[in-house]
């Protein structure tokens, strides 16, 4: 289930981001969580939004140390299904120059791919009540047609498709209010209203004209963007911005099946929402709680804090929220079930660290629905402390806290060649230019992962570690050869 604090659970989730920027390029919990199937108990049948929650006991593979965790599956009605509802969309489709650009996929071009699939979501749309409209912009904004059915699309527009060129530069201002201009805002109707973005976002001026743009059509208009980035880099500043924004989602398309996935596979899904703002509160008298793991909370540093005692960010009490949440799509394997993305987790531990006894959880969930009225539901869930070195209370924990761990691994790489490569001793300007680069964070992942990585003499004990991490996360865990490509794990990765 999708859970938007950034894109679709990546809601920050959407949402799919494997990097984000924080100074340097850092790997992201969130996206490997977005792209993994999780076995499910049961499919929900009747709230919007529920909660499964579950618990592992494990040894800490950087600090040596036993953790323990809580995991929190959301999932929801929709699930499987989606909240499908008449759609009005109105799509804006980049011709600039690099659109003509080929990245591996299928010796096709940007341009291309997106044209393909544009097609593809024509014949998917329902022929009385969805509507597109069509504009075309580089630097400047062509009105292909307005908002009409399928009928009048296939009539009109798919025949000419394949004339249109790439050329020009990008002017995203531009196109976000040429596309706000093809919705009638008089017209009394309850469709969902969406921008979609389809673009290389090869545009580096994000300023506040840009984002005021963006507020504007999303809390003055109430229509809700989705930006489809075709590119072998995600644009990290524009999605993280773009997220933000209620209803709103980014999904990079880093291979030639991305496309049609987002755009038609789970067109259902990803452009309809099934609630709002959505407050998670956790609370427990004997026990204290790390900040979330996940929902588009920074991931915990476990090298930093080694040698801490004193974890930082824990308290008996602890609330996020997520802006906007989107049903998932649901495996059937084997008489199991399971649900993309949703998981969340909360490191743990007793108020005493001498105390052997049972470890009490409060959870509150508040959301609003589409027609803001409010629901919240209240969960109650205990563990049994002990010395457990090794326990999960089903795979989808040993699956997450995997991923974590991984994620913690890959930001160390990533920062100790950062840090290495800076100890020249640059003034501010250069060292911010000096930070690596989202590609040059991926070169350090793809080493790693085939061995190949280079850390300081001095840290040959940590590169050990972390070499034996990853043949254990191989052994038992995730295949993560199947990481390389893009840094998107297989869609079938299932226990």
């Amino acid at each position: 289930m999708g859970a938007q604090a950034g894109h679709n659970m990546n809601a920050n989730s959407g949402s799919y981001n494997y990097f984000n920027s924080s100074g340097y390029a850092k790997v992201s919990f969130d996206g490997f969580i977005n792209e993994n199937y999780f076995q499910i108990q049961s499919q929900e049948k009747n709230l919007v939004e529920n909660l499964e929650i579950s618990h592992a006991f494990t040894k800490n593979p950087i600090s040596y140390k036993n953790d323990a965790f809580i995991g929190l599956f959301l999932k929801s009605k929709y699930d499987g299904i989606g909240n499908r509802q008449p759609i009005d969309m109105s799509i804006a489709l980049d011709i600039s120059g690099s659109m003509s650009c080929i990245d591996g996929n299928d010796g096709k071009s940007r341009l291309t791919l997106a044209k393909e699939s544009l097609k593809k979501l024509v014949s998917i749309m329902d022929q009385d009540n969805d509507r597109m409209s069509l504009i075309t912009f580089n630097h400047n904004s062509e009105s292909i047609f307005g908002l009409l059915n399928k009928e009048e699309i296939s009539r009109k527009f798919l025949n000419d498709i394949d004339s249109i060129k790439a050329r020009g530069g990008t002017d995203l201002v531009l196109a976000l209010q040429a596309s706000m201009n093809n919705f009638n805002l008089e017209e009394q109707t309850k469709k969902e209203k969406r921008i979609i973005l389809i673009t290389d976002a090869a545009y580096s001026d994000l300023n506040d004209d840009l984002f005021n743009l963006f507020r504007q059509c999303v809390e003055e208009k109430g229509i809700s963007v989705t930006i489809m980035c075709i590119s072998s880099e995600s644009n990290l500043a524009l999605a993280d911005k773009v997220c933000n924004f209620k209803g709103c989602n980014y999904f990079p398309i880093c291979k030639s099946s991305d496309l049609d996935l987002y755009l038609v596979k789970n067109f259902n899904y990803i452009f309809f929402p099934i609630c709002y703002d959505t407050k998670l509160t956790i609370k427990s008298d004997n026990a204290q709680i790390y900040k979330c793991i996940g929902g588009g909370n920074e991931i915990f540093d476990e090298f930093e804090n080694k040698n801490n005692e004193s974890a930082p960010s824990i308290s008996n009490e602890i609330t996020f929220n997520l802006d906007s949440i989107f049903s998932s799509d649901i495996l059937k394997v084997n008489d199991k079930i399971y649900s993309k993305g949703g998981l969340i987790l909360l490191k743990v531990s007793p108020n005493d660290l001498a105390m052997q006894e049972e470890l009490k959880f409060e959870f509150t969930l508040e959301y609003k629905l589409l027609d803001n009225n409010k629901v919240t539901q209240n969960y109650s869930y205990n563990i049994q402390f002990g010395n457990k070195n090794e326990y999960f209370s089903d795979n989808n924990m040993k699956k997450g806290i995997s991923i974590y761990y991984f994620a913690s691994v890959l930001n160390h790489i990533v920062e100790t060649q950062n840090q290495r490569n800076n100890k020249v001793g640059m003034n501010d300007e250069n060292q911010k230019n000096h930070d690596l680069s989202l590609l040059e964070t991926k070169q350090i992942v793809s080493d790693f992962l085939n061995k190949n990585f280079i850390l300081e003499p001095d840290n040959k004990e940590t590169k050990d570690n972390l070499v034996n991490y990853k043949n254990m996360m191989e052994e038992r865990y995730i295949n993560l050869k199947k990481v390389i490509y893009g840094f998107y794990p297989s869609l079938n990765m299932l226990y």
